[in-house]
């Protein structure tokens, strides 16, 4: 369980909310009363025998909400209003640990006795009352929809009253129109109800006509189909012992086979032809002529 002052330094750091409700102070869930004691040691006691006295939690509060007084004037409203004053040696190092700038302070005891906080329903409380203004705030949607609704009904109402027929301007049809013009009339309405009679009851026979075809022409199908037996297949005509189709399918491959080996082969660019060498009986034919001949000349 942490300590209040633990407590105290988070929320601040956090910017936390921290309500004071009477002599209570409410830090979320838990609240501790406003006299509890912290395990800060107070400067100057401790000593040479001296009883340790601890800040209270409204002493340090009161200091954290005037920080920004100067000292003098923070002592003199906290007299005031009657509160235990942080002394001066004490005040640096506390607000540096509450503020989050030292983890820790030597003037901390962590061996005096702490003071368990009270554990409050805050949430459920605080979210029934968010639902309870929730449902008295008015909700603009709905005031939009009222409004419309108002609207499209006076709008209705006055069309209605505009459609409206005034008694006193209602005449007799024998005064207002001449009798060939009112038998005109009345012929006119009764041939359009006979045509559009008439129409109707052809549409409605024709339907029937063509939904009983259609039914009749389906049975008639079904039934065929329901006799139907499969007596020859592609595989039962070409095994037929009537006929001999390997004549006449050996005889198209013969004549594709004979068009392909028939074609003249192509026609390729031929090898360089060699140099001629001339035969050794040639050579010493010739050295031999050329022999005589020197010798002729010699004699």
């Amino acid at each position: 369980m942490a300590d209040v002052l633990s407590v105290l330094r988070q929320y601040n750091i956090q910017k936390k909310e921290i309500v004071v409700k009477g002599d209570e102070v409410i830090f979320g869930e838990f609240s501790w009363p406003k006299n509890v004691k912290t395990n800060y040691v107070v400067w100057g006691t401790g000593k040479e025998g001296q009883p340790r006295e601890y800040y209270t939690l409204d002493s340090i509060l009161f200091l954290l909400n005037n920080v920004h007084l100067s000292h003098p004037v923070y002592v003199r409203r906290a007299a005031t209003e009657n509160i235990p004053v942080v002394r001066r040696p004490d005040r640096k190092d506390l607000l540096g640990y509450l503020n989050g700038e030292a983890s820790t302070s030597a003037s901390i005891d962590r061996s005096a006795p702490l003071e368990i906080g009270l554990q409050r329903s805050t949430q459920v409380k605080r979210a029934a009352d968010e639902v309870l203004a929730e449902a008295k705030k008015p909700r603009i949607e709905d005031e939009e929809c009222v409004r419309l609704d108002k609207e499209r009904l006076a709008a209705r109402l006055e069309g209605h009253k505009e459609g409206i027929v005034q008694t006193e301007q209602i005449r007799s049809l024998s005064e207002a129109m001449s009798v060939e013009k009112i038998a005109a009339i009345k012929a006119k309405i009764m041939a359009k109800k006979r045509s559009t009679i008439k129409t109707d009851l052809d549409d409605d026979i024709t339907a029937l006509k063509q939904r009983s075809f259609v039914d009749a022409e389906v049975d008639v199908t079904r039934d065929i189909v329901s006799r139907e037996r499969v007596w020859r297949t592609r595989t039962t005509i070409l095994q037929s012992t009537g006929k001999n189709f390997s004549k006449n399918i050996f005889a198209i491959l013969q004549s594709v086979k004979a068009r392909e080996e028939g074609r003249a082969p192509e026609q390729r660019p031929a090898p360089n032809a060699a140099p001629v060498i001339p035969h050794i009986n040639e050579i010493y034919e010739a050295s031999f002529i050329r022999f005589s001949k020197g010798k002729i000349t010699c004699k």
